[in-house]
């Protein structure tokens, strides 16, 4: 077994936090922990001054044992596991490899910060064409020139443990590999900060209606709320879902959603106790309509239950604000009515925006 040790000095990242937390990456000879077995394990922690680098290298294809215990007392002694796709992958390969050789499994009692489960619903949002660690890292910018995968590295390693070539050059590139997948690992740190952001505070500090001409020449108004949010996004996020407009960088952000000048129809619940008048396009209940001559009404039906009314509206997909209005019965978004109360009420508007926040985000 081979053991390697690195300082990086070029990693700018905050250091707050980060005494206990663990970054780790494996290399394995394939993907399956019954059959194949873990070759390389990299770690890097943050000393006060900078990140260290540790690497457990199994150099005779014959010390799996000897790197999984090296590495199972040297994280014994932190609390917080930083990896990428390591819940699904990694950790339960160590933990399948360490069951093979009685080995303690001290990563169980540590808490697991799987940055590709925090990018996943965020995809979309961030125009990333797949989830692979090297994409991700380079939206961050990470600069990183080691392009090769694990699996390209499995005949690498394979030939070295053969001695079918140069043991220096392919001992330098599995080692630098798996370093490369630590240091891209630390550069996408920040992806935490996506924990939970449709849940944020959002405190809208200006709203005002916008107007514009659309691509026929027609005028429309758009109602725009300039918001804060107290969770700091690294990287620009942009989402457009009908017709509704989604901007966040850092803490500040923007929503654009179109202001509806209509007639709506507000739909009563109990079509039974209601009659249909077809002369003024509404229902009444039967308490009054009873005096409504009778062949000037009909019985309502669920989609003929309705008063109508004219006034500029602003959309909602569920129940935000009642009462709510919609086109036709069936559709499955409606729309309430923007009160002259509400255009002063800025905490109205704060959770509005959360509102659209949160819908936006799911929908991206």
């Amino acid at each position: 077994m081979k053991i390697f040790t690195r300082q990086l000095s070029n990693m700018d990242i905050a250091t707050s936090a980060l005494s206990d937390i663990l970054y780790f990456d494996i290399e394995t000879t394939g993907l399956s922990a019954q059959n194949d077995r873990i070759y390389l394990i990299g770690c890097a922690v943050h000393d006060g001054q900078g990140f260290l680098i540790t690497q457990w290298f199994d150099d005779t294809g014959n010390e799996e044992k000897q790197i999984l215990s090296s590495f199972f007392i040297y994280a014994a002694g932190f609390g917080r596991l930083i990896n990428y796709n390591g819940n699904r992958f990694d950790i339960p390969f160590l933990q399948k490899r360490a069951a093979v050789y009685g080995l303690t499994d001290t990563l169980s009692d540590m808490v697991s910060l799987d940055l590709y489960k925090e990018i996943v619903p965020y995809r979309n949002l961030l125009g990333i064409s797949d989830l692979k660690q090297q994409t991700v890292e380079a939206l961050f910018g990470s600069g990183r020139t080691d392009h090769t995968s694990g699996g390209e590295l499995t005949e690498v390693y394979k030939n070295y443990i053969a001695g079918g070539g140069s043991r220096a050059e392919e001992e330098k590139l599995l080692i630098g590999h798996n370093e490369a997948d630590l240091e891209g690992l630390i550069s996408i740190t920040p992806v935490l900060a996506f924990h939970d952001l449709p849940e944020s505070k959002l405190t809208v500090y200006k709203a005002l209606v916008n107007t514009y001409t659309d691509y026929s020449g027609t005028g429309q108004h758009e109602l725009l709320l300039h918001f804060r949010s107290e969770k700091s996004i690294p990287l620009q996020i942009h989402t457009v879902h009908e017709r509704c407009h989604l901007t966040l960088f850092l803490n500040e952000g923007l929503i654009k959603v179109p202001l509806v000048e209509a007639e709506l129809k507000y739909y009563y619940a109990g079509y039974r106790d209601y009659y249909y008048l077809p002369d003024e396009d509404m229902a009444l209940h039967k308490s009054i309509a009873g005096f409504v001559e009778s062949s000037h009404r009909v019985q309502a039906t669920a989609s003929t239950c309705y008063t109508r009314k004219r006034s500029v509206f602003l959309p909602q997909w569920d129940r935000f604000i009642e009462p709510f209005y919609k086109y036709e019965l069936h559709d499955t978004k409606s729309f309430f009515e923007l009160r002259d109360e509400m255009k002063k009420n800025r905490e109205f508007f704060s959770s509005y925006a959360e509102y659209l926040f949160r819908y936006l985000i799911k929908n991206s």
